[in-house]
């Protein structure tokens, strides 16, 4: 499955969500999988995420944030922005979106996971 590295990091929130409830076994085990190949991904992209920020921070505040130059700003979310539209092909396996059907799963958690969700909701 082409992604890109956006992709990769809604899917690691939604599927760490998805992580948390109470699945079918069959189902677990494909999120498990899914979440694996996810993570690996996301560290990568997140590592050089990192050293974007180190390289136009201006300091850290108290709060652990980051403060970037403020000339930098729109460097600084240039290659930001060309990080997140890079695109890695992940062998990931999707998910009935009926096999959630009895769980609680939140709007947005649908939503971050949307491309490896398969079928379309049953009507009672």
């Amino acid at each position: 499955m082409q992604l890109t590295v956006k992709d990769i990091y809604e899917l690691q929130e939604g599927l760490s969500e998805l992580a948390n409830k109470e699945l079918p076994v069959a189902v677990a085990f494909k999120l498990q999988l899914n979440l694996r190949k996810v993570a690996d991904e996301y560290q990568s992209a997140q590592k050089l995420r990192d050293k974007i920020v180190q390289k136009y921070k201006e300091k850290d505040l108290e709060n652990g944030r980051v403060r970037i130059k403020e000339d930098k700003l729109e460097t600084f979310k240039q290659e930001i922005d060309e990080l997140m539209a890079q695109e890695v092909k992940v062998n990931l396996q999707k998910i009935d979106i009926n096999d959630l059907d009895d769980i609680k799963v939140s709007a947005k958690a649908l939503s971050l996971t949307h491309k490896i969700l398969k079928g379309e909701m049953k009507d009672d």
